[in-house]
């Protein structure tokens, strides 16, 4: 009986030491694989811990004050900074995105490209702050001890696509101090339904351009999310604002088209 508790406990401690030595090829190994992580993701990993904060991270927030307060203008004012042909409504110059000065004729469209000319106009509005904030990201580095190289010229790139507003920043920069890295662009996206609104606003002109007036229950009917307020104005204009209710994110335009004369049908 002794004999065969000696065995037992002699299994177990030798189990016990096989276990040990497996734990400790376990962690053996996570250490190599962790060292060949480092190895080939230094360079990914440096731009995380190795600077003060991240390049990209800080242009992200530099810049994106500058952008909500663009569009925020923009969709106020029918995608225009300073708007051309405008009907004045509630203090805002409200462009007319389709417009006649006739009576009884359908308006003609003023922008056809409106998601492209809103990305125009935005590029425009944020490229010199864009430039501004690259050149706050040289100096933060530069009090810091880092070496900066930095391209003569900052260009902006903005593009509007579904759930999302995409910024590229191309403004060429290399930061070094034990070792050297480059920045050839940097990219961030704020997530916006502008796309769906704006996409909407021009089917809305489609329809005034064709048969001057359009119907929104349509729209509010399909699209859940969308509320539309048409308001029509004395002298034969409509306000269209376009609101997505999930975001509160707005759309503003107007439109003349088949207006009538004051008083036509009176007595």
């Amino acid at each position: 009986m002794e004999r065969n508790n000696y065995k037992q406990i002699l299994t177990q401690r030798m189990m016990g030491k096989r276990g040990q030595t497996t734990a400790f090829i376990i962690i053996a190994l996570v250490i190599v694989v962790f060292g060949i992580l480092i190895y080939f993701l230094y360079p990914q990993i440096s731009t995380v811990f190795g600077f003060d904060t991240e390049p990209s991270s800080f242009m992200k927030s530099c810049i994106k004050p500058s952008l909500e307060d663009g569009v925020d203008l923009l969709s106020r004012q029918g995608g225009y900074a300073e708007p051309e042909g405008y009907m004045l409504y509630k203090g805002e110059m409200v462009k007319y995105l389709c417009y006649t000065a006739q009576y009884y004729t359908p308006c003609y469209v003023q922008q056809p490209l409106l998601r492209a000319h809103f990305e125009k106009e935005l590029e425009a509005m944020i490229k010199e702050k864009a430039d501004e904030c690259a050149l706050e990201l040289q100096e933060y580095y530069e009090s810091r001890g880092y070496d900066v190289t930095r391209g003569s010229s900052t260009d902006v790139d903005v593009d509007i696509v579904m759930n999302s507003i995409d910024v590229d920043v191309h403004s060429p920069m290399t930061i070094s101090k034990d070792d050297a890295q480059r920045f050839e662009n940097f990219r961030f996206g704020m997530r916006s339904q502008m796309y769906s609104l704006i996409m909407t606003a021009m089917s809305v002109i489609d329809f005034e351009s064709t048969y001057g007036d359009s119907e929104t229950t349509m729209y509010m009917a399909y699209y859940p999310n969308l509320k539309i307020q048409k308001t029509k104005l004395g002298d034969g204009s409509t306000i269209y604002t376009l609101t997505y209710v999930n975001t509160e994110e707005s759309f503003t335009f107007a439109s003349r088209s088949v207006a009538w004369p004051a008083g036509y049908g009176l007595n």
